[in-house]
């Protein structure tokens, strides 16, 4: 793309974000309207409205001796896309990490089913939708125009597997729905986003091999090799690099010289992503745990300002983008014209239904099977059954005062009564089932996608038929959805923490070790028990003004990032911890 080109883009695409960024306010301010077009949709629509208009101008201006593949590819090419490598370097970082930054303590309560689905769970999902696509290829179910390898259905698999539930998280902000059913789909689609970039790029390098099931087992055991050594060495330096990152702050006291240290910490937050790319880890997994660390043990050694201004900024960053990725994407929709198989679109969007169903379903069982008590647990559920006038007849029973949601954790069921709220029921289930929305990752890895067998295009058509499908269709009834499968809503979470947990969220070793050496370590002034006296005592002030805060973030219901009460704590506690 030559500079006249590059520039050309540049003014075209900022011109289209600001009229983008314009829709949204008005969007926000009518709820009835917020309710049925998600932003992303919005974001879609304004992309491929303005795509079609550039096709009207630059065919009607376009020679008549013009081959049409090659006029494309110079100039409408030119106009309406940039490089892959954009996706990765500048616009998935910022949203991983600020992903990190907002999980919370319930995301570490949940951490067991969240990991199984995001993992096991996708893994499955990629292996089914690649192996039954291929069995419907065999089966001669789909144009025979379109004959794609094992190994590029596998890869394929893979990246439509990363789930980007961002305008379903919108609207559970907005109702403030229960926050088990919250974390778990917030906490898969931030896991899986970095596994099924490590899939997909295992299977895609066996895509100019052999195509047979032995090059599809070799690619599935290095999947599983890059995913031990990628999950234990991205996890480590991006930890490493959070605690280096406080450890600097703490010794280098730069909270009189905001500019520099806002600076300082945003240029640091992106140097592990680039060392991990240089060490062959994964950037995003990297970039994950540098912002849970972060999150941690930089930010309390942050000015009060920075704190704030920081939050801000990677909201921001996060924010533009992905309505960048999904403005490219919409943009990009009619640059494939004539590409479309909708044989094999239709059954990769049945197929993936299937598998997202195989995908949960069955891990919910289990996770529910392992969490069923043992013979002690039932002396202490009757026990405090009996302090709280809970009677257990079949016919009648008085709903303690600790009960707030619609579902009952008090029912009588083999799990614990300390972990009754980790129990996956039915219906948050069959949400999280519908939720597998597809999105900026899936779009980000299928611009990256071997062409080798010459079907990249057809693959980018299919995935971006998904997206649009799954955003406009499954992101644009979720309110709905929220009433069909009876999920609890306006539930303020921190009311749900102290009425529902039975037990630590983690060991009290842990959290004793964390206290004595690591914060001690890296975070100034750090003044241990006296300081989690402070906290709690914050805390029940923080507690009193929830119902404000519930108000306040209310009126940003609708950005696809966003602070939950449970930040607004762990701030507190953090300005506790600097004697603030």
């Amino acid at each position: 793309m030559g500079e006249y080109n590059i520039s050309v883009f540049l003014v075209f695409f900022i011109s289209l974000l600001a009229i983008v960024l314009v829709m949204s306010k008005f969007r926000v301010e009518r709820p009835l309207l917020a309710s049925l077009l998600p932003e992303a949709a919005m974001v879609l629509a304004v992309g491929m409205l303005a795509s079609f208009f550039i096709h009207l101008i630059l065919d009607h201006r376009r020679p008549s001796n013009a081959d049409d593949d090659q006029y494309q590819n110079d100039d409408l090419g030119a106009l309406l896309s940039f490089s892959p490598e954009i996706f990765f370097i500048a616009l998935l970082p910022p949203i991983i990490f600020n992903s990190g930054l907002r999980i919370g303590a319930l995301f570490v309560r949940h951490i067991t089913p969240i990991v199984l689905i995001a993992t096991v769970g996708t893994t499955v999902n990629a292996v089914c939708v690649g192996m039954l696509l291929f069995l419907v290829h065999k089966l001669g179910l789909v144009s025979n125009d379109f004959n794609p390898s094992l190994a590029e259905l596998m890869a394929f698999g893979a990246l439509i597997s990363s789930t980007d539930p961002v305008s379903t998280l919108a609207v559970f902000q907005a109702k403030r729905v229960n926050p088990q059913l919250f974390y778990l789909v917030f906490g898969e689609s931030v896991l899986n986003d970095a596994l099924a970039i490590v899939l997909f790029e295992s299977f895609a390098r066996t895509v100019a091999q052999q195509k047979n099931f032995a090059t599809i087992a070799l690619g599935l055991v290095d999947f599983v090799v890059d995913l031990v050594l990628n999950s234990v060495g991205s996890l480590c330096l991006g930890y490493a690099a959070g605690l280096g990152t406080a450890y600097l702050f703490k010794k280098i006291d730069m909270r009189h010289h905001r500019l520099l240290e806002i600076s300082l910490y945003l240029v640091l937050m992106y140097v592990p992503f680039l060392l991990a790319e240089i060490l062959h880890l994964s950037g995003i997994v990297t970039i994950l745990f540098t912002g849970m660390a972060a999150n941690r043990y930089v930010v309390p050694n942050l000015s009060p300002i920075t704190r704030s201004n920081s939050d801000m900024l990677f909201r921001l960053l996060s924010h533009l983008a992905e309505t960048s990725i999904f403005l490219e994407l919409g943009l990009s929709v009619f640059g494939i014209i004539g590409h479309w198989n909708w044989s094999f679109i239709g059954w990769s969007l049945l197929i993936l239904l299937i598998a997202r169903a195989v995908n949960i379903y069955p891990i919910v069982f289990f996770f529910n099977r392992y969490i069923l008590r043992d013979e002690k647990d039932s002396l202490l559920e009757q026990e405090v059954a009996g302090s709280s006038g809970l009677h257990w007849g079949n016919n009648e029973h008085q709903t303690p005062q600790f009960v707030r949601t619609q579902s009952d954790l008090t029912e009588v069921t083999a799990t614990p009564l300390r972990r009754k709220d980790l129990k996956i029921r039915p219906n948050v289930a069959g949400f999280m089932w519908f939720s597998g929305l597809r999105g900026a990752v899936s779009y980000a890895c299928v611009r990256t996608f071997p062409d080798t067998l010459g079907h990249q295009k057809d693959f980018t058509m299919t995935t971006m038929a998904i997206v649009l499908i799954t955003v406009y269709l499954l992101g644009g009834t979720t309110e709905l959805a929220l009433k069909i499968f009876k999920i609890d809503t306006d539930v303020d979470e921190h009311t749900y923490m102290r009425e529902t947990l039975r037990e630590p969220i983690v060991s009290s070793r842990i959290r004793n070790f964390e206290r004595n050496r690591i914060k001690q370590l890296v975070i100034r002034d750090y003044r241990g028990d006296e300081g989690l006296k402070d906290e709690s005592a914050l805390e029940h002030r923080l507690q009193d003004s929830s119902k404000s805060f519930t108000r306040a973030e209310a009126t940003l219901s609708d950005e696809a990032s966003f602070v939950t009460q449970d930040s607004l704590f762990d701030y507190g506690a953090q300005l506790s911890n600097r004697s603030i």
